[in-house]
């Protein structure tokens, strides 16, 4: 039986099931939600959009911490962890990027509070008193500010209120897990209210040092150290003033992890110990004034400051890498203005700008543990981005019109011009001689250094670039109540992600400043990625509200689709991550989430997406599966197809499966209220998510065969692929009787699955980052 076969049984099981539920209806009903992802309030249930909600309360129960909690919560959605910086790596629909670099962005786009987050690091920041969580599925390509091609993902903290209020909250679980939680809100005076929350997470890791390394005795790889802090003002000083400020910080002290080729015994031999040391401070603001008409003006305004360190050493890239130093900084700006909510007409119009700036320093030490004898030679490769810059303009209008009592129509437009550049970026190699301890080479004033020529120093790149890019995105929409219950909608949207510079060509030891050899730079840029979707949606509450039950087919078009892959030569086994444009992909299927009140106690949620992402026009490298034993896989005589998939040192992807986008996806939760006889309930809940297999990478290899890594390689199953698996979390709370503590007990993944997250090749046999083993443990929480 095929395992296409297997899921679409799977998935009429299920579709049956519902059904068969629904037919015994009571009258129980369901919490209306509430959203803002068309920049008004209005109920999900009446959001013609592929979207997907979740409250804090909900966020709570499915112990979501941080973006990677998220996993299986919503259709489609994909989440990975790039290992060694702990940055997710972000997939709706099949389409994201692994680039986590300061030259990436990814096709999901984050926002906090309506400001946009540019740096996938910024991301990871601890989800804690939140109001909610928004996942937009498809294009954004009108009303959100950049980037959106494969949809977006909206934080919405919660907001000071007009009474004192507290809580706090403790979690210990297995290796060595400890999270704390706060949060006090408190009115200053009946125009003003202040609000400050807090949390601190730490966990042991679980990649240890093989027998014998010489930093065995450091934090374990995988170690999470993560803390933020966020203090906010609500201030009204008039009806029709509102001024809401937050500051944030974040801080990441963990280890970043590397791969092993066990999932239960994570082994490494790390050529490095693991450290981060990153810190973000960021500002977020809005103004909103509304008029004598209810016509409201809104500034949305954000700045956010990022620095980090790090040093970590992959026994499977084979060197010590080191960022120096790196910087960021952002700032973005918007002015939105909006007509009355009751208007028959209902339009936003706005303007948006953004910019941002970034520095890094990123040593690669090849050499093993870190350094060399004092009589050998070792390559350092220095990468120095002194100022890679973007800044985006744009503007945008959007409307509704009440055709009549139950057809609506939307129509929305925005237009994009953005500018990157990179000056001075400079990558260095060197070859010289050294003993153990730190690099001490000073490249204060690197130009001298090169052209002394003491330590071997040679500019391999010179990076200097610009480059410049428009566009203008589109939706159009039509909306029909077929009665008061259930809506239905057609729309067509358009997205667009700017164009991404990369390092410059390879140069020769006599590239200098003087005589730059940066002339075919230009054809080295990523060009800009387009994408329309074509999607129909329905909305339906029934039961009388006991049961909402949403699903929407779509069909999405690539043109110069952004691929980004990690690229290993054979010659040197240097790792880089490469950027390209496939010709054209298709993706299309059908994602549904219904929520049913099977009971007066009980909750039946059940979500779920049927995938098809292919590439129609892909030719691209595939060197990452190269031999490091002389027999290179990707050679066009000896390769799979030899001599009709491959030309040029190109390979033809078309008809491949984009990685990160499973057949078939299934997250289905029950919870059940137990009254105790001093009004005390217990609610046990269960939670399982379902996911067919998936590719990690685009080559859609499957099988190794034995002797592609030499004579003693046995060859691999399924070895670029994660098996389809079965994930399993349940959780047992107590709520007292007046609501003011509770206590839980909680177990994830408890059938210990193993589910990868990225691939390294190493030896003859793969390697792996894993998502967290099975987890035990125990939180009280205290309300006042």
């Amino acid at each position: 039986m095929s395992d296409s076969f297997k899921n679409k049984k799977l998935a009429a099981v299920i579709a049956s099931t519902v059904a068969l539920q629904a037919a015994g209806a009571m009258a129980y009903e369901l919490e209306e939600v509430t959203v803002t992802a068309t920049k008004r309030a209005t109920s999900l249930q009446e959001t013609p959009l592929a979207i997907s909600a979740f409250d804090e309360d909900t966020l709570v129960e499915n112990h979501v911490t941080n973006i990677f909690d998220l996993r299986g919560m919503a259709p489609s959605l994909q989440i990975r962890s790039n290992g060694d910086h702990g940055v997710p790596l972000i997939f709706i629909r099949g389409q994201g990027t692994i680039d986590q670099t300061e030259a990436g962005d990814g096709g999901v786009a984050f926002y906090t509070d309506g400001v946009f987050a540019a740096r996938a690091q910024g991301a990871t920041a601890l989800m804690y008193d939140m109001e909610r969580v928004e996942v937009l599925r498809g294009p954004q390509g009108t009303l959100f500010g950049r980037n959106s091609t494969a949809g977006a993902v909206s934080l919405i903290t919660a907001k000071p209120e007009d009474e004192f209020a507290g809580s706090i909250s403790a979690t210990l679980g297995e290796r060595n897990r400890r999270e704390l939680r706060f949060m006090l809100n408190t009115p200053i005076n009946d125009q003003w209210a202040v609000r400050f929350a807090g949390v601190t997470d730490q966990q042991d890791g679980e990649t240890e040092f093989a027998e014998g390394n010489p930093f065995a005795g450091e934090d374990e790889y995988g170690t999470k150290d993560l803390s933020s802090f966020r203090a906010s003002s609500m201030f009204r000083p008039t009806d029709n003033l509102e001024w809401f400020l937050s500051y944030e910080y974040f801080a990441n002290k963990g280890t970043g992890d590397v791969p092993s080729t066990d999932f239960e015994d994570r082994v490494n031999d790390a050529t490095a110990p693991g450290s981060i040391d990153l810190e973000t401070d960021t500002i977020r603001t809005r103004l909103d004034y509304t008029f004598a008409n209810d016509m409201m003006l809104s500034y949305i305004g954000g700045f956010t400051d990022m620095s980090q360190s790090q040093l970590y050493g992959n026994q499977y890239q084979g060197d010590t890498r080191n960022t120096v130093s790196s910087g960021h900084s952002a700032t973005s700006h918007e002015i939105q203005l909006k007509n009355s909510d009751d208007s028959r007409f209902r339009w936003t119009a706005g303007l948006y700008a953004f910019e941002e700036e970034n520095d890094i320093r990123f040593d690669m030490l090849h050499g093993s543990w870190g350094f060399t004898p004092q009589d050998q030679e070792v390559t350092l490769s220095s990468f120095q981005q002194a100022d890679r810059s973007t800044e985006s303009r744009s503007a945008y209008v959007q409307g509704t019109l009440d055709l009549t009592d139950t057809w609506r129509a939307t129509a929305g437009l925005r237009y994009t011009d953005d500018t990157r550049q990179d000056q001075g970026g400079r990558s260095i190699d060197c070859t010289y001689a050294h003993g153990p301890g730190p690099i001490e080479i000073d490249f204060a004033n690197r130009d001298e250094i090169v052209a002394d020529g003491g330590q071997g120093c040679y500019y391999r790149q010179i990076n200097d670039m610009k480059d410049e890019w428009s566009n203008t995105t589109y939706l159009a929409r039509l909306e029909k109540d077929i009665n008061e219950d259930v809506m239905v909608f057609l729309s067509y949207a358009t997205g667009w992600k700017s164009g991404v510079l990369q390092d410059g060509q390879d140069a020769s030891p006599t590239n200098t400043n003087e005589n730059p050899d940066i002339a075919g730079n230009s054809e080295l840029v990523q060009q800009p990625e387009e994408n329309s979707s074509l999607e129909l949606g329905i909305k339906s509450t029934l039961l009388d509200n006991r049961m909402t039950l949403n699903a929407n087919l779509f069909l999405m078009d690539y043109t110069d689709m952004q691929v980004t892959s990690a690229i290993i030569n054979p010659e040197t086994g240097e790792s880089r991550l490469a950027k390209t444009n496939a010709g054209s992909a298709t993706i299309q299927g059908l994602e549904f989430t219904m929520n049913y009140a099977v009971t007066e106690n009980g909750i039946l949620s059940v979500t779920g997406s049927v995938l098809d992402a292919t590439y129609d026009e892909y030719d691209g490298q595939e060197t990452n599966f190269n031999s490091d034993a002389g027999l290179n896989w990707n050679s066009c005589a000896i390769g799979p197809g030899a001599g009709t998939t491959c030309e040029n040192d190109l390979w033809d992807f078309s008809g491949n499966t984009l990685p990160n986008a499973p057949e078939l996806t299934l997250n289905i939760s029950y919870k059940h209220d137990i009254s105790l006889d001093n009004g005390a309930i217990l609610t046990p809940r269960i939670r399982m998510t379902y996911q067919s297999e998936t590719y990690l990478t685009y080559e859609n290899r499957g099988d190794r065969p034995a002797g592609t890594y030499g004579p003693d390689d046995p060859g691999e199953k399924d070895f670029d692929v994660q098996e389809a698996y079965a994930k399993f979390d349940a959780s047992l709370t107590y709520n007292s009787a007046d609501d003011s503590w509770s206590a839980e007990l909680y177990g994830n993944n408890l059938t210990n699955e193993g589910i990868k997250q990225e691939l390294f090749i190493g030896g003859v046999e793969t390697a792996y980052t894993w998502a967290p083993s099975r987890e035990a443990g125990l939180r009280f929480a205290y309300r006042f």
